[in-house]
């Protein structure tokens, strides 16, 4: 065998140890839920709070004042944000009652509309399923890996406070445990883009939960604070998330305003969706942070399979700073590359013809 057929062999044996790999990992991380999603959302919450304890600690506060500050800011956004969910849910809850014979007229209107189009179906069967019990059970499914969470939210927050005060003083530690292995410029790109990501993740979020409580208000859908929390929130999960946040409003838009406020509804989420996700997010990001829509995809499969909805929130984060790392990591930033939303193009480099006299 000459050199040539060595050097171009197809690396299966490397390819075989590399997946079995990834299987075994895979494994521990199903394996070990309980334990890494609080630990993860921890560390998303602390990565919002690393630049303002900072710059609290750059002004001349103490480190310990610093993180108290900053965390207490985030733990008291979490509370009002926790007491508004339930509390609206709640309420949601004592007045489905009411929305029965609005469910019934919107049965009797949807179905008279099909036959006057020459469709001889029913809907008795389709809407008998969507009962006002079903809508509850739309909302709790949707938001139950964020319940899960919140179950350990002390445990959570503790961890988050430690995170913050670690942070502040981690590059330094670092730097000298490694000596001159250290590469202060990577870290600190990665650290960057991680704050970045996470930061425009939530504000697009915010955007998308305003805008959303805000059309409900305008249409005069019930609770409307409610849709535009649970929009807030499922905007973290990719494709699905967007989708299961607006069927609880629009059926509710149909029982209240019937066919054109229902329809007005649809137009308008997809409308919102579209313009943050496609629009906005891109934008704001960039491309070098873009995902592949395919990448976004199977990550809310792989991470909805491996840690179920707390991972199917996480997705998109966790699968961007998988990308980051690999970005700066010099053997697999090919991975990075085919993770990316952008294009690259190589454009081949002709060689310039010697000049008379050159050196050949």
């Amino acid at each position: 065998m000459n050199e040539i057929d060595i050097k171009y062999r197809f690396p299966g044996l490397k390819l075989l140890v590399g997946l079995a790999s990834l299987t075994v990992l895979a494994a521990g991380l199903k394996a070990s839920q309980a334990l890494f999603v609080p630990i993860f959302f921890a560390f998303f919450l602390a990565v919002l709070g690393t630049p303002p304890a900072r710059y609290l600690t750059r002004v001349g506060l103490p480190k310990v004042l610093s993180v108290l500050i900053v965390a207490g800011c985030i733990i008291a956004g979490l509370v009002g944000i926790g007491n508004l969910f339930f509390s609206s849910l709640q309420e949601f809850r004592s007045a489905l009652p009411r929305y029965s014979d609005g469910l019934e007229d919107l049965s009797i209107q949807l179905d008279r509309s099909l036959r006057d189009l020459g469709l001889g179906y029913s809907t008795e069967m389709l809407l008998g399923s969507i009962s006002p019990g079903a809508v509850v059970d739309i909302v709790s499914a949707t938001v139950r890996g964020l319940v899960g969470a919140l179950s350990v939210l002390v445990l959570i927050l503790v961890m988050m406070i430690f995170m913050l005060y670690e942070a502040t003083d981690f590059r330094k530690k670092l730097a000298f445990a490694m000596g001159e292995a250290f590469q202060g410029e990577r870290f600190e790109g990665v650290a960057s883009d991680v704050q970045r990501y996470v930061g425009i993740k939530t504000v697009t979020s915010l955007i998308t939960g305003v805008t959303v409580g805000i059309i409900n208000y305008a249409m005069g859908v019930d609770f409307w604070l409610l849709w535009g929390l649970v929009a807030y929130i499922l905007n973290y999960i990719p494709f699905v998330g967007s989708i299961l946040a607006s069927i609880p409003a629009i059926i509710l838009g149909f029982m209240q305003g019937g066919v054109p406020t229902g329809v007005s509804l649809i137009i308008a989420y997809t409308a919102v969706n579209n313009v943050i996700s496609n629009f906005l997010e891109p934008v704001m990001l960039g491309p070098r942070l873009g995902l592949s829509p395919l990448v976004v995809f199977l990550s809310l499969i792989v991470w909805g399979w491996l840690w179920g909805p707390g991972g199917a929130l996480l997705s998109v984060p966790l699968t961007m700073i998988v990308k980051i790392l690999l970005e700066h990591s010099e053997e697999f930033r090919w991975v990075a590359i085919l993770m990316n939303s952008r294009v690259y193009s190589r454009e081949p480099v002709e060689a310039a013809e010697p000049l008379e006299g050159d050196l050949v």
